[in-house]
């Protein structure tokens, strides 16, 4: 049985079998305290009523219907959204429709209750099971469950999950000021922003920018830039926004192209001049505004497509650095490695080949070191060197890495800040404009989205020049013969198969250097059958001096007018393959 853990932190992934992915909160439909004042309605509406279906009519919704009242429990599983809210007058189709959790039909609802942490509702049936609709993430779901835990059935992936068990951390929520101090201290690099999600994940994005906005601080601001004046702001608003939600008043701020741009239980700064409608009932709010987001706007879909993969990229971010930062404590091992091999040859006349441990002092201290039976001492001690060197180069490596992905991880956590912004009159065009340097930095600019598109690996080099290489010979034709420009340099590995690969001329500024011709002429050998020597030669030439001759086998291709450069395998840093 596979058991599934709800755990406390929202987390970019969490478990195997569900893949529930944490998203930003963008309008507070989607907030902890939105479900908690709908779990105070729906306890005076449908509890002690009887399930009459479940039904879904849609891929990523699932309505239940009850006997004896005419609302409708209606759960929105989509990616960009999850909620529940009350329908009054809503009908099943006659077609298209498909009855689901049949263990729920004809019980009744006792209770309806929140986790105590995380976005998860409850709803305790009198046939002992319980509906927990779990309201967060790209696959959020609603599940039937034993009082054990175990899922006996499930809105979505129900074959996969039926069986497995899920449990929901006990832990209520905490705000805890004097741990977010701490956090902004050791998160110098990192926006205020950020640092209050982490801190406070109920909150979610629109409440933290709303508490940033009303102690009038920059939302993209590094905690190390800020003083103690400053952060003691930041708590009294969030404090002044937990306040206002204790009295929610629902409301939905529309932005000028009519499209509901937020959601809300408090009044926001943060829309600005954005026309607000207050609603006395929050289902009708949730059916409003959801009605008004289903036909989305141009505007709208641009500034999806920016932030969503710029919280995609910011969460891959965070899961590199937090891999790399594992691989980096290798690097503290390579002395103990060292030790263990001057002591393995300090102790050589003692030394057999067969053994297992060999007992030696090191640094005051009595340590068994353990050995490969199968090499002779001598090799048990160059494996520990070798481990050494290994050690001390991946932590090099690994240093490097993780400054390069925390300045990564700032840019995204800044775009990300900007991006979550009301849209202004003229929609999300000024932003793409402004920040189209930094986006294509990170990889989402269009001329990013560009090079994905392209079938060839695409590299970075020297002066900002890309360079193309094909990946088999019918692939190194359409390179060379339909892509490649005429004045473009063609490297080729020389006596050996290999990818024809093409340094886009045009594509930086000036023309391309030494270095940028060695690079190229690098990946031409990597990408060879020479790969594994030391040096390769690959001959260079510009695209107009290559032609194929007609009727030979792909990539298959005569030059004329080479230069011959001798380079090593290797790839660039930047790039990829």
């Amino acid at each position: 049985m596979f058991i599934h853990k709800l755990s406390t932190r929202i987390r970019p992934t969490v478990g195997k079998i569900a893949g529930f992915r944490y998203i930003v909160d963008k309008t507070v439909i989607s907030n902890y305290y939105t479900f908690l004042f709908l779990v105070s309605t729906f306890n005076s509406s449908i509890r002690g009523r009887q399930i009459r279906e479940a039904y879904s009519q849609d891929a990523d919704e699932l309505t239940i219907a009850f006997h004896d009242y005419p609302g409708q429990l209606v759960f929105l599983c989509r990616p960009d959204l999850s909620t529940v809210y009350l329908h009054e007058g809503r009908s099943r189709a006659r077609r298209n429709s498909v009855d689901l959790l049949g263990g729920c039909k004809g019980a009744r609802v006792n209770t309806v209750a929140m986790s105590p942490s995380d976005r998860v509702m409850h709803f305790a049936l009198d046939n002992g099971t319980t509906l927990a609709a779990v309201l967060y993430g790209a696959r959020a779901n609603v599940f039937l469950l034993e009082d054990s835990g175990k899922i006996l059935d499930s809105f979505k992936n129900q074959r996969k999950l039926r069986g497995s068990a899920l449990q929901f951390a006990p832990d209520g929520l905490t705000f805890d000021f004097s741990g977010f101090r701490a956090a902004c201290a050791s998160s110098g690099s990192r926006t205020v922003s950020s640092v209050i999600r982490k801190s406070f994940p109920p909150i979610g994005g629109t409440l933290a920018l709303e508490s940033i906005a009303r102690a009038g601080v920059d939302a993209s601001r590094k905690t190390g830039e800020m003083d103690s004046a400053a952060i003691s702001a930041i708590e009294t608003a969030i404090r002044s926004v937990l306040g206002d939600i204790a009295g929610p008043s629902p409301r939905v701020y529309i932005s000028p192209d009519g499209a509901p741009g937020y959601f809300s239980l408090i009044p926001l700064r943060i829309a600005g001049a954005l026309k607000e409608v207050v609603f006395p009932d929050i289902n009708r709010a949730i059916r409003f505004f959801i009605a008004g987001r289903g036909a989305k706007t141009k505007h709208d879909r641009e500034k999806d497509s920016v932030v969503a993969p710029l919280q995609q990229q910011l969460e891959k971010g965070r899961r590199a650095h937090r891999a790399i930062q594992e691989d980096a404590r290798e690097a503290e091992r390579a002395g103990t490695y060292e030790r263990f091999g001057n002591a393995l040859m300090a102790g050589l006349p003692a030394l057999t080949k067969g053994l297992r441990t060999f007992d030696a002092d090191i640094d005051g201290g009595h340590v068994s070191i353990p050995l490969e039976p199968a090499l002779s001492p001598i090799q048990n001690a160059q494996r520990y060197f070798e481990k050494a060197k290994r050690a001390r180069a991946a932590g090099e490596e690994s240093s490097r890495r993780l400054s390069e992905l925390a300045r990564r991880i700032e840019r995204l956590e800044k775009l990300l800040a900007e991006a979550e912004r009301p849209l202004p009159g003229d929609g999300p065009g000024k932003f793409f404009n402004e920040h189209a340097a930094e986006l294509e930095e990170v990889g989402l600019g269009s001329r990013s989205r560009e090079k994905e598109r392209l079938p060839f690996r695409v590299f970075t080099v020297d002066g900002g020049f890309e360079v193309w290489a094909g990946k088999n010979g019918a692939n190194n034709d359409l390179l060379t013969l339909r892509y490649a420009k005429p004045d473009d340099l063609w490297f080729h590995a020389r006596g050996g198969s290999g990818s024809h690969v093409v340094l886009k001329a045009r594509s930086g500024k000036g023309d391309p250097g030494k270095r940028a011709c060695e690079q190229a002429a690098g990946i031409a050998a990597y990408y060879s059958k020479m790969k594994t020597a030391g040096t390769v030669a690959v001959a260079m030439t510009q695209k107009r001096f290559v032609r194929k001759p007609r009727g030979s086998p792909p990539g298959t291709v005569v030059i004329e007018r080479e230069k011959v450069i001798f380079a090593q395998p290797a790839l660039p840093r930047e790039g990829g393959g």
